[in-house]
């Protein structure tokens, strides 16, 4: 029996499914990734870094967006809904779309043990390609532990770990800070 080649999806045909879909969907590769649902734990502490940004934030030129703002990378022509973004001036979309942006300057991602490794390998890697971003935080879920990529001005990415209850976690890029206790107030109480 012959098998069919199987014919990678355009961007074009990634952003006219995903309009008329009823679930989120990355495209990375030319392959089309259905999202899946967060724990407890993960939807807690996404809503409590939106408190924590969102109040730093406030009246000032950067803005916090939830997991429903897709972005772009360029180069790769990939298309991903990060847990959570801040983009600083101008919201810069993409050309002939309304809900895709390309400019983020913070990017966080909540782990989960099913998505540690892509958040930290491919998915790090794409957003690396973004010209205006500056910071990747991995939030675990498992641990109270955050993870900081800083990028350099030579281009490289430096790694802070920031564990523990006594941890605080700096963003200068935005003039934030994450209280670790705080951050993680009630995610281990189910």
């Amino acid at each position: 029996m012959a098998t069919q080649p199987i014919i990678p999806l355009t961007e074009q045909d990634y952003l006219a499914l995903e309009a008329a879909a009823e679930y989120k969907s990355e495209f990375v590769d030319g392959e089309i990734y259905a999202m899946s649902g967060g724990t407890p734990r993960h939807a807690r502490l996404g809503a409590l870094l939106t408190i924590a940004l969102g109040l730093q934030l406030r009246g000032r030129d950067c803005r916090i967006f939830s997991s429903d703002l897709k972005i772009r990378a360029e180069k790769s022509h990939s298309y991903l809904y990060p847990d959570l973004s801040v983009i600083c001036g101008p919201l810069e979309r993409v050309e002939g779309t309304n809900d895709v942006i390309a400019n983020p300057s913070v990017i966080f991602e909540v782990l989960s043990p099913s998505t540690a490794d892509y958040d930290h390998g491919k998915k790090f890697a794409i957003y690396r390609e973004i010209p205006t971003l500056k910071d990747y935080l991995l939030v675990h879920s498992e641990e109270v532990f955050v993870e900081h990529f800083t990028l350099q001005p030579d281009g490289s990415w430096i790694l802070r770990d920031h564990k523990g209850n006594d941890a605080v976690v700096e963003i200068p890029n935005i003039q934030c800070t994450l209280n670790l206790k705080e951050l993680y107030d009630g995610v281990f109480d189910d």
